[in-house]
């Protein structure tokens, strides 16, 4: 699912900070290389290239678990964003379920 640029940011952010916390996604982002058009992920230590590279502007999450539905997915996103964001999940998921049925 599409994310912002800085929601990646704190996501990765928070991940680096918390080494311990289990996060089952993946922080993506698109190469930009002419031959490349695929995704790769970003490493939470990685928050920071992030932040100032302008250039990383198609960023994801993708689920890192097997086999679960797609309502399953959104239960546990809302949860882990609220957890990450310290705030209401709402918002956030109006986003993401706008730019899952877009897909």
């Amino acid at each position: 699912m599409k994310i912002s640029r800085e929601l990646a940011i704190k996501i990765l952010k928070y991940l680096d900070k918390h080494k311990n916390f289990y996060f089952p996604f993946l922080v993506m982002r698109k190469e930009y290389a002419r031959e490349d058009d695929d995704f790769v992920e970003i490493e939470p230590n990685e928050w920071d290239t992030i932040e100032h590279g302008h250039a990383y502007q198609t960023l994801e999450l993708w689920e890192n678990l097997q086999d679960l539905n797609e309502k399953t997915l959104e239960l546990m996103a809302k949860g882990f964003l609220e957890e990450i964001t310290e705030e209401s999940s709402e918002r956030h998921i109006s986003t993401l379920a706008k730019n899952y049925r877009e897909e």
